[in-house]
């Protein structure tokens, strides 16, 4: 006698499906399942029944290879969206978890560019809203900042996006390198503006402004005159205030708060780990008595120009570390720390520090950033997700 036909073998699989029975290959609870995808106990009973017959193993193996590709990948990325955040926010400061937000974005084979380019598309209808919400935006620099503010471009919302004017300043000068002029803080200010508020916004720009005062070549002297030629630059006192914090000077006293201290965004990447400051290394920083090779085994993080210290450094070590940070003319840590506590609550109110990062070998910078509170809204691809240690596997 012939067997009747199972005829959920027919049925499409859904996402819900395909999650329950990763969840369940892995020995979550009915209840946590059901809790995580936010539907009934008796639908994942069902889900879970029909899944053992299609792609669960009877030893609860998920049977990936009988999935289609496509759907396997979206799968995966709706398991991250739902245990990222938890896992990130019991890294952050008790006072700063509800403050986090996190995005993952699913950006697909290809090359880095490729990626990249997909990564700032899947991001900017997020970044959107954040900008809305926001008076005043600094921008760091970079081909990852690039990709967003080209999507941002490609949004079908003519500008002006808001009944104000935001204000977007650029928080690091020029590396005189070899990079795109498309990459530089300044260029990106003055096309986010143009994309916001109209056509002919025209920003606060450090183009003028070299991304380090070398040490190598230079006598003392020699680099104080170099910094009263950057305080020349009305921008430069307008954002960061005067270098040597005179602010008794007569000179300086119009100048009230300095800009990258009152943000309420800041959008910006992160270094990896074998390769911090990327585009704003330029030319400069090879005209450092701190090596490259030597800056990179100093940090536990670089953002935007920002070095993060590895723990325990030696005072020699410090000491190579603070002569990098005073050679740096942009964006500083209580800028990054000012804005990120500006934040009430990840969605509403200013947003706060924006990193936008994916790849590999980042996932330790964004974790320190958030032990210390310096991240507000995280998003990135699912190369990086995973490396955050996320359970998945996409492949």
């Amino acid at each position: 006698m012939n067997k009747p036909k199972d005829k959920t073998k027919d049925i499409p699989f859904t996402v819900d499906e395909l999650a329950t029975a990763y969840f369940t290959e892995r020995g979550d609870e009915q209840q946590d399942i059901a809790e995580k995808l936010g539907i009934s106990r008796t639908k994942v009973c069902h889900l879970i029944a029909r899944a053992r017959k299609r792609c669960l193993h009877q030893e609860l193996k998920f049977l990936s290879e009988r999935v289609p590709q496509n759907l396997l990948e979206e799968m995966y990325v709706r398991v991250a969206r739902l245990e990222l955040p938890p896992l990130l926010a019991k890294l952050a400061p008790a006072e700063h978890a509800r403050k986090l937000s996190v995005k993952i974005c699913y950006c697909g084979p290809g090359n880095d560019q490729q990626r990249m380019r997909m990564l700032g598309q899947e991001a900017a209808s997020y970044v959107r809203t954040l900008i809305r919400r926001s008076e005043s935006c600094g921008l760091t620099w970079g081909g990852t900042l690039e990709a967003v503010v080209a999507g941002l471009r490609q949004l079908p919302h003519p500008s002006p996006w808001n009944d104000h004017d935001v204000e977007f300043v650029p928080l690091s000068g020029e590396p005189l390198g070899k990079g795109r002029h498309s990459f530089a803080s300044s260029s990106l200010a003055r096309e986010l503006g143009s994309i916001v508020n109209k056509a002919e916004y025209d920003p606060p720009s450090l183009a003028m402004v070299p991304a380090f005062v070398p040490d190598i070549g230079f006598e003392e002297t020699e680099r104080s005159v170099v910094w009263k030629l950057i305080e020349l630059v009305e921008d430069y006192l307008k954002i960061f205030g005067p270098h040597d914090n005179d602010v008794d000077n007569p000179r300086y006293a119009r100048l009230g708060t300095p800009k990258a201290m009152g943000l309420d965004m800041i959008l910006t990447s992160v270094g990896s780990s074998e390769h911090p400051l990327g585009f704003g290394r330029g030319i400069l920083f090879d005209h450092m008595r701190v090596t490259y090779h030597a800056l990179t085994s100093l940090l536990a993080a670089e953002v935007g120009g920002v070095c993060i210290p590895k723990p325990n450094l030696t005072a020699v070590e410090t000491r190579q570390l603070s002569t990098v940070q005073g050679s740096w003319t942009g964006l500083r840590l209580e800028h990054l720390e000012a804005c990120a506590r500006r934040v009430t609550h990840a969605h509403y109110g200013p947003p706060g520090v924006v990193v936008i990062s994916g790849g590999s070998k980042r996932a330790d910078a964004v974790r320190e950033m958030i032990r210390q509170g310096l991240v507000n809204h995280l998003i990135v691809d699912e190369v990086l997700a995973k490396e955050l240690n996320l359970p998945t596997q996409v492949p």
